[in-house]
């Protein structure tokens, strides 16, 4: 359970110091290249002390998938904090743990009892109610339909499902590749997403602050660590626990930092699909 702790805490640092740039004025285009390249070293350096330079087809597939949802998640990520702050978008993230969930139900024959059957109908309830915008958004100089509930609810949709499909790649290398394989995974992972913020920071000219360039440090360790914790936590424990948590205890500790340090306030339909998000992650974890 220790690897899930670390991996709750970690994942969590990704999205709470994020917010705390933005909330600064830093840019975070910069802060997402050195987030990601700072996790690419980190994988390079793990594959050359582990001396675990081989892979297969299969590791190499669900590296790129898992990249590919992290590279996208963070532009997702940035809009649903400016649409409704970083508690509510991880709880949307958290609530992508039904996927994974379902899949483990049909191709890996894990079954879900009724508490956890009743905490998935409860998260298809909160997700709309997760689509709204905050009054915080609203005030903004960002275009009108930015704001507009339509926008709101897409961005709940894609959040949920590239999250969804992320977790599923980790359990799909979990179930299917050599776990000494991890260190070439994480490698594949992160230069997915390293590429295309470079791309995207020499296009705008954008070189990062020493600031920007601590942010991204500090939120690429805890990307890296946070990953190699779950992928760690997988071995130990059922995926019917290991996903729940990972989406509840994320969720809770990301709140409570959120509203008592950053400062985030909550409109009633944002607050109630919170609590619901919260009920349905307490529900799937109940394994009697």
């Amino acid at each position: 359970m220790i690897y899930l702790f670390l991996h709750v805490v970690l994942l969590s640092g990704f999205g709470i110091f994020l917010k705390d740039a933005e909330n600064r004025g830093h840019r975070l285009d910069p802060i997402g290249l050195v987030n990601y390249a700072t996790a690419f070293v980190f994988s390079c350096a793990l594959a050359y002390r582990a001396n675990s330079f081989t892979f297969t087809p299969l590791t190499l597939v669900f590296g790129l998938a898992t990249g590919i949802s992290y590279a996208f998640g963070f532009v997702l990520v940035v809009a649903g904090m400016r649409l409704s702050g970083i508690v509510v978008t991880t709880a949307v993230i958290g609530l992508s743990m039904i996927l994974p969930i379902l899949f483990s139900v049909i191709v890996w024959n894990e079954e879900p009892n009724l508490w956890q059957t009743l905490g998935i109908l409860i998260a298809l309830i909160a997700l709309p109610l997760l689509s709204g915008t905050t009054k915080s958004t609203q005030d903004t100089n960002r275009p009108t339909w930015y704001a507009a509930p339509k926008f709101g609810l897409i961005v709940v949709v894609l959040l949920f499902l590239n999250a969804g499909v992320g977790r599923l790649a980790m359990k799909g290398f979990n179930e299917m590749c050599p776990i000494d394989q991890k260190p070439m995974y994480l490698f594949f992972l992160f230069i997915v997403t390293t590429v295309p913020y470079l791309f995207i920071c020499l296009r705008k000219r954008q070189l990062p602050t020493i600031l920007e360039l601590g942010y991204g440090i500090l939120i690429g360790v805890c990307n890296l660590l946070g990953s190699g914790m779950f992928i760690a936590a997988l071995d130990r424990v059922d995926a019917l626990i290991a996903f729940p948590i990972s989406g509840s205890g994320g969720m809770l500790f990301t709140t409570t930092v959120g509203i008592l340090v950053l400062g985030e306030r909550l409109n009633k339909r944002l607050a109630v699909g919170v609590v619901l998000a919260i009920i349905s992650l307490i529900l799937v974890n109940l394994d009697f």
